[in-house]
This record gives structure tokens, sequence and C-alpha cells, in this order.
């Protein structure tokens, strides 16, 4: 019931990224490998990742720069997906900080 209230009063694409970062706050990996469910229309430049690319630090810094390089709002400006890369962008760098500051552990 909550959930069509603010479905209703809220972006689209807005509710596309809540829905996007539900349950994997902060979580770079999971943001990662869910990134392609996300993307606009047309966007080939990402493939898919699953978590066993995204083990070790090493793997996450790589996918993290890769995805940086399609959805960075500099590499997007007067398009009509803009506004959404800037969203992107925003949910990976708070969750690249976040494992930062963790440590940068391995996931094993």
């Amino acid at each position: 019931m909550r959930r069509q209230g603010q479905a209703r009063d809220t972006d689209p694409l807005k509710l596309k990224l809540l829905d996007w970062t539900e349950g994997k706050e902060r979580n770079i990996r999971a943001l990662l490998s869910t990134l392609h469910t996300v993307l606009w229309d047309g966007e080939s430049r990402w493939t898919p990742v699953g978590m066993a690319d995204l083990v070790t630090p090493e793997q996450v810094k790589k996918q993290y720069r890769r995805a940086v390089l399609v959805v960075h709002p500099d590499k997007a400006v007067g398009q009509p997906y803009e506004q959404q890369a800037r969203m992107i962008f925003m949910e990976l760098s708070d969750a690249w900080s976040e494992f930062e500051s963790q440590g940068a552990r391995p996931l094993f």
C-alpha cells in the first residue's frame, strides 16, 4: 500500500533507482552486478558482471572504473539520460567510498 503511494508521488526515474539500490545501499559489488538493470535503453558499453567477477578488490576497482566510464555525468551532457547517469554515478561513488573506507576487503 505504501509502495503504491510512493510510486504515484515519485518521479519514475527516481523510483527505478530506489528499486535498484533497495537492500544494496553502499554495497559496491551488488550495485555493479545489477547495474545493467538501471541503464538507459541503447547503452552498449556496459556488459553485465556477476559476483564471481567481483571477488577481489582489484576486480571491484576494475569494474567500478568501467562503470564510471559509462555513467559519468560529463559523458552524458545534453543527452536525454543525463539525469539518470548523474543519479547512478552518485550511488556508485557513495558505494565506492564506503568500500574504500572499509579497507577494500576480498569477498572471501
